[in-house]
């Protein structure tokens, strides 16, 4: 046998068995990356979402809070330490955040009008002694006041007031 004929053989076969199955796997492999359903489809097809009223006593809080601020304050409820401070995403690591989200703020008075926050009311029993002192250290850092009242325990108008006047 020539030279050149078992080198068309070797090249026939090479291309037959090696080339051909790699082209069929990665065609393959590319129409399952593409066609596959996300991840976000499949999880929110297995939610079921229902309504969460609001305490009345939480709304009846906000109402009095609403008459005292007398719109120059918008009231957010139920938020955490994360949405309403700027950390440095390159100075901090990303558990940080993870704490922050778990720093509970019952109350955050912003201000309509600079969208800063001016006073935050929270409850001590909704977060540790630890986050608690955090809350206040960080918060007064960046100026904001912070009252802490408890479920039961009476508050009146001065009180708000001072918080928001300082």
């Amino acid at each position: 046998m020539n030279a050149s004929v078992i080198f068309s053989y070797a090249f026939m076969y090479f291309v037959l068995f090696l080339v051909v199955p790699f082209v069929l796997v990665t065609f393959t492999m590319t129409c399952i990356k593409f066609f596959k359903p996300n991840d976000t489809e499949s999880v929110g097809a297995k939610i079921k979402f229902s309504r969460h009223p609001m305490e009345p006593k939480s709304v009846g809080f906000i109402n009095k809070l609403n008459t005292i601020v007398k719109d120059k304050y918008n009231v957010l409820y139920g938020t955490c330490l994360d949405s309403i401070l700027d950390i440095d995403k390159a100075e901090t690591p990303d558990d940080v955040h993870s704490y922050l989200r778990g720093c509970h703020l019952d109350y955050v008075l912003v201000d309509s009008e600079s969208s800063s926050v001016k006073l935050v009311i929270t409850d001590p029993e909704h977060n540790s002694p630890e986050q608690s002192e955090f809350i206040d250290n960080s918060l007064a850092e960046v100026g904001v006041k912070v009252i802490h009242l408890a479920k039961n325990q009476k508050w009146d108008e001065s009180l708000i007031r001072n918080g928001l006047a300082a």
